[in-house]
Formats: C-alpha cells, sequence, structure tokens
C-alpha cells in the first residue's frame, strides 16, 4: 500500500509582485511570496486531504527557507527536500499591469534545481505514491532535469505507478520546436496529460479540442484532459469523451495558478474515485475559485470550501 497519493517533482521560486495596475519600473514597493507549478499543486492536493511529497532544490537562503515552512504548514511532505549552499533559490518578479495579465521575469538559470540530475534523488522518494505527477517546466530548465524527468518516469512506469503530466509551456523557457520534440519523447511514458488549449494545439497542430484529444491519446496517454478556460474543459478516454462548462465567475481577480487548481481539483476527485464529469466538474470549480483570489495558491481552496462552492453552482452558473 502507497503511502502517499501524489508524490511531484519541480522547481518552486521566489515571487515578488508590483502592487495590482502599478509596473515594476515604477513602483515603490513589491509583495513577496513564492509560486511553482508543482508546489502550487501539491498544496491544492494537500488542502483537499490528500497526502502529497513534494521533492525540489532549493538554494540554503531566505527564500528557500521561506517555500518549505510555508508547505509544510500546508501539510506536504518536504523531507526529501535538497539544499545548496552554492546555488540560489530561483527567483521571479511579477509586474503588473491593469490591462492586460501580468508581465513575468525570471532569475533561474543557476538556480539550485536547475542544477539536478538524474542522480540527485533516491529512486525511492518517488516510488511510494499512486501517482508521480510532473510537469513541461522541469525538462525546460536544463539537460539534468530533462534526464531527471525521463529517469523518473520511466522508473515509476516499471514500478506501477500512474504517471501524470502537465505540459506547462513555458514561452519563455524554450522555443515551441524544441519543446514540441521533447515532450513529443515523453507522451508514451505517460498515463494521463492534462493540458491547456495553446499546448494541445501546439502538441498536435489542431485547435479544436476534441481533435486534439483524440491526437494526444493515439501517441500514448490513455486519459486526456484538455482546459479550456471559459470554454470549459474536455476528457477522452477509452470509455470515450467527456466534456464540463466553465463557472461563471463573479469577478476576475488573478488568472493564474488556475491551470494548476484545476489540476489538483481534477486530480482529487480521481483519487476519491469519482467520474471523470465529476472530475471535470471539481477541476473547474477550483480553477474559478482560484481566479478569484490573488496569488497562484493562497487562494486554493480546502475540502469543505470546494464542496461549499460546488453546492451552491446551479446551471445558470455555467
Amino acid at each position: 500500500m502507497s503511502t502517499f497519493d501524489v508524490i511531484t517533482a519541480g522547481e518552486a521560486l521566489a515571487v515578488f509582485n508590483s502592487p495590482h495596475h502599478t509596473p515594476l519600473e515604477i513602483t515603490r514597493e513589491v509583495h513577496a511570496t513564492f509560486a511553482g507549478a508543482e508546489s502550487n499543486v501539491a498544496i491544492g492536493l494537500a488542502r483537499l486531504g490528500h497526502v502529497v511529497r513534494w521533492l525540489s532544490a532549493l538554494g540554503d537562503d531566505p527564500f528557500g527557507r521561506r517555500i518549505v515552512k510555508t508547505l509544510q504548514g500546508e501539510n506536504v511532505d518536504v523531507s526529501q527536500v535538497i539544499w545548496s549552499v552554492t546555488n540560489p533559490t530561483a527567483v521571479m518578479f511579477k509586474s503588473r499591469r491593469g490591462h492586460a495579465e501580468p508581465s513575468v521575469h525570471y532569475y533561474r538559470s543557476q538556480s539550485a534545481f536547475s542544477q539536478l540530475t538524474e542522480t540527485s534523488f533516491d529512486p525511492q522518494t518517488w516510488r511510494d505514491a499512486k501517482i508521480l505527477y510532473l510537469t513541461g517546466i522541469t525538462p525546460a530548465l536544463s539537460d539534468g532535469c530533462l534526464a531527471l524527468v525521463k529517469a523518473m518516469m520511466l522508473d515509476a512506469r516499471e514500478n506501477g505507478m500512474r504517471v501524470w503530466f502537465d505540459p506547462n509551456y513555458r514561452r519563455k523557457l524554450w522555443s515551441q520546436e524544441r519543446a514540441r520534440d521533447v515532450l513529443l519523447e515523453l507522451l508514451p511514458h505517460v498515463n494521463c496529460i492534462l493540458a491547456g488549449l495553446p499546448e494541445g494545439a501546439l502538441l498536435t497542430r489542431e485547435t479544436d479540442p476534441v481533435k486534439i484529444s483524440e491526437k494526444l491519446r493515439s501517441l500514448g496517454p490513455e486519459m486526456v484532459v484538455i482546459k479550456a478556460g471559459e470554454g470549459g474543459a474536455h476528457a477522452l478516454t477509452a470509455d470515450g469523451a467527456s466534456y464540463a462548462t466553465a463557472f461563471g465567475l463573479r469577478q476576475m481577480v488573478d488568472p493564474i495558478g488556475a491551470g494548476d487548481a484545476f489540476a489538483a481539483g481534477y486530480l482529487s476527485a480521481h483519487l476519491n474515485g469519482l467520474s471523470v464529469a465529476e472530475c471535470l466538474r471539481h477541476g473547474n470549480a477550483a480553477g474559478a475559485i482560484v481566479c478569484q483570489a490573488d496569488g497562484d495558491w493562497e487562494g486554493l481552496p480546502t475540502r469543505a470550501e470546494l464542496d461549499e462552492y460546488l453546492g451552491s453552482r446551479t446551471e445558470s452558473d455555467r
């Protein structure tokens, strides 16, 4: 029997946000927090009652220590985090403007995490779980990180674990051509892919979510989930296709982190044995909740909050 429901691995960054509607070049103050796709999902799953481990590497600095202390407070297992005294925790600055999504500036090329290789972790640190959750951000960081992702996927499959994967394309980390080549190479080792609509289009050269789902499933994953934002969410499995409409938002505060919230909501429902249609609905709800809160992970719902939100929604909200 597995100790953990989910084990995930990825980089978390110290984040400095400018005030709302005030870009970095003119603000006198910033708000400090942290973010990372995998740590966001880990917190989301832990708040929904699951047992989660997060693997990473951080600089032995105030930023790294803050990240670990926060994750510990969220009941995420961080016992296997690697500490570096030579390379720092990655940093990201987010310049927020009223007329558009925030402009992001990364400082991560020499981060502690980017120095990882396929031998950095003992395989036992990721084997004791039902599901291994990874994203396409990690292989974009360095050749060593790409080798680590490949090793984790292969080992997980050989040891009977399910591999879930979010491509999470970041254009500032690598080109579309390089991303497509690498991600397509990884797909045969993936059980479930959760892709945003633009990422699905990147990988398949299709634009229709149904065609994207069909093509992605032909490349290896047995379950394909497409996050289409206001267009709802689609899933394709051996049992057929499913769709769930998006929830109407009463206000839009910050859309960043909604995809990770969707992943946590969907994966939680899957772990709880719900139907694919209900998994999509839970994912959409978690994503909608996060869009109405400031921060990448701060607004992630607890189980009670997610259940209350789902219970209060009617067909007119979708």
